[in-house]
């Protein structure tokens, strides 16, 4: 079986990697770990390098979040996609990989201004979804 956990560096996050790990274990299945950096599209007044910082830092969540699990013996994979809504982007690596089951936490790093323009992620995830959701706080 495979589980999709959605990584940003929020505590949220973390707290829905250790549950996903748990029930990996139980479960006998593998991780798919994904973090989704912001698309930036053609804005032209962005600081030079600033989105290979994005996917610097996008990257460094996904190698500790996979350290963590492969070290309770966990299969791990890794996905870093750039997107303007995460919860398209989860859904669609859901539907991709087959996944059983996406663990996330209840809020993000931008949780407030997320929630004021574009609605809650987890929202968004759970009502669109083609597995159950696991939202963790």
């Amino acid at each position: 079986m495979k589980i999709l956990v959605a990584m940003d560096d929020s505590d949220f996050a973390r707290h829905a990697l250790d549950e996903a790990i748990k029930l990996a274990k139980h479960e006998s299945s593998e991780l798919v770990i994904m973090t989704v950096i912001p698309h930036m599209g053609v804005i032209d007044e962005l600081p030079a390098g600033f989105v290979e910082k994005l996917k610097k830092a996008g990257k460094k969540i996904l190698t500790q979040a996979s350290k963590t699990a492969e070290e309770h013996g966990i299969k791990t994979t890794e996905i870093l996609e750039e997107g303007l809504a995460p919860a398209d982007n989860i859904i669609t690596c859901a539907e991709e990989y087959k996944v059983k089951l996406i663990v996330m936490g209840h809020k993000g790093m931008n949780a407030k201004m997320e929630r004021f323009f574009l609605g809650s992620v987890a929202f968004r995830v759970i009502s669109h979804a083609p597995c159950s959701v696991m939202i963790v706080k």
